[in-house]
């Protein structure tokens, strides 16, 4: 006889390694520019992952663009957003966005949406994951992005990003951004 329960948490876990294994077969592919790559002030376009949990995503993204156009003129600025429900959505800023949620991944969490993947394709100048979920489809935008350059948060074995902040000692979402816009400008001196 079989226990439906022992049975759902055996797929739960094949799923995990099903996920793992892509995911480091991913990350080991991805391509990783060397940070003095990086300029600073040739940023042209800019790729925003967050969640539902990521708090104050707009006022991050007025202060990057204007951080960026005061440095390199126009600036190009796409958001990605995974499981954001439609009172959660940020304010409408003028700013392409794309949702997506689990509906839009395959079965270990891989995104499969069209639009996903385009956002995916683009090779961003830079591209920040402010997700504070590290879910299998924020895991796995994160590594599938042609950016140039990545930035995320300090997560163990990855080699996905070019910089990782560590957010231990951060309490609030927009000291995250300023360690991220300060960090930034540190790496391109």
């Amino acid at each position: 006889m079989y226990n439906l329960a022992s049975m759902g948490e055996d797929f739960g876990n094949t799923r995990t390694k099903v996920a793992e294994y892509f995911y480091s077969k991913i990350s080991k592919k991805a391509k990783q520019d060397k940070i003095g790559d990086f300029v600073f002030d040739n940023v042209k376009s800019i790729g925003i992952i967050f969640d539902k949990n990521s708090n104050d995503v707009n006022t991050f993204i007025q202060d990057i663009s204007k951080e960026f156009k005061s440095k390199s003129g126009v600036i190009s600025i796409f958001e990605l957003a995974y499981n954001i429900e439609e009172d959660d959505k940020p304010e409408p800023t003028g700013i392409p966005i794309v949702c997506f949620s689990d509906k839009d991944v395959n079965w270990y969490g891989r995104p499969k949406f069209k639009d996903v993947t385009n956002f995916l394709d683009t090779p961003f100048d830079l591209l920040i994951n402010l997700a504070e979920n590290d879910a299998w489809p924020i895991k796995f935008s994160a590594a599938l992005s042609k950016a140039k350059f990545k930035v995320g948060r300090l997560q163990d074995n990855s080699n996905i990003y070019d910089f990782m902040v560590d957010t231990s000692n951060i309490t609030s979402m927009s000291q995250f951004h300023s360690h991220i816009l300060t960090f930034l400008r540190i790496i391109n001196k």
